[in-house]
């Protein structure tokens, strides 16, 4: 089964964005997920985007919708919402198809 990704990117507005860090990281924990790479200061060549890029792997992507879409994930990100702006996170599956 192919591994599942969130890509992240969004500009961190407020310090108390670590509130939302703090919680993120003992949830994605419980849902069997993990941060493979984060970058502070990333650089959107295209598109919009943040300064903050986060790639977070999953089991498969079924269980990265599932866990975007859980009640506790809902909640946590309303501290990210309300500390950060031009959020956008893209759900993917990881399996090369071309």
């Amino acid at each position: 089964m192919a591994k599942g990704y969130w890509l992240v990117t969004t500009t961190v507005t407020n310090p108390a964005f670590i509130e939302y860090v703090e919680g993120f990281g003992t949830w994605i924990k419980s849902v069997g997920g993990s941060v493979i790479a984060k970058d502070l200061e990333s650089k959107t060549v295209e598109g919009n985007g943040g300064k903050l890029a986060v790639i977070i792997e999953f089991p498969s992507k079924q269980i990265a919708i599932e866990a975007y879409n859980s009640k506790d994930y809902q909640e946590l990100s309303k501290l990210r919402w309300s500390n950060s702006k031009d959020t956008n996170i893209t759900i993917m599956d990881g399996t090369v198809t071309h």
